[in-house]
């Protein structure tokens, strides 16, 4: 009955699904589309870190403050062999003008459906994401998970982590 009842309840988004991917296995192989329309696939960045930010909805104050301070610190992260990708439920459309309205340097991918959200145990509610960071190492394994992230911080905590496995 428990079964049923996780079954029933991942399905209308309102819950975690039953097989996502949890660290140290490998990371889920996505295709989305980005704020410029062009499909982005996560086994192209083998080799790499890749720092995917879920956030809840484009231009809003907690998402307009983790995306300026991903940008401030843009260069750190490819100076570290990394990549951050933003993802969030809204359209292309929307991504692409939150971009440029505030000159993000990072690419935001659009996850329509929450599918990836979901896939990487991000709580997908009335359409939008909860705030977490996914960390995927260049072996392409999740590497680690931050929960309920504090937008302004968060880029620090990921980029200290990834400097700190350098050493």
């Amino acid at each position: 009955m428990k079964r049923i009842l996780q079954v029933i309840l991942s399905i209308t988004g309102i819950t975690l699904p039953l097989f996502a991917i949890d660290v140290g296995q490998p990371a889920f192989n996505f295709k989305l589309n980005d704020d410029s329309n062009k499909t982005i696939q996560l086994s192209d960045y083998k080799g790499k870190w890749v720092v995917l930010y879920f956030f809840p909805k484009a231009d809003t104050p907690g998402c307009t403050t983790q995306g300026k301070e991903y940008t401030k610190m843009y260069d750190k992260f490819t100076s570290s062999n990394a990549v951050v990708f933003g993802i969030s439920t809204d359209g292309v459309e929307a991504l692409k003008k939150f971009k440029e309205k505030y000159g993000f340097k990072h690419t935001l991918l659009s996850d329509p459906k929450g599918e990836v959200a979901k896939s990487y145990n991000v709580r997908v509610m009335f359409g939008l994401c909860s705030r977490d960071t996914i960390l995927i190492n260049p072996d392409s394994k999740v590497e680690k998970i931050y929960r309920g992230v504090d937008p302004g911080a968060d880029p620090y905590k990921v980029l200290d982590y990834i400097t700190s496995k350098k050493m």
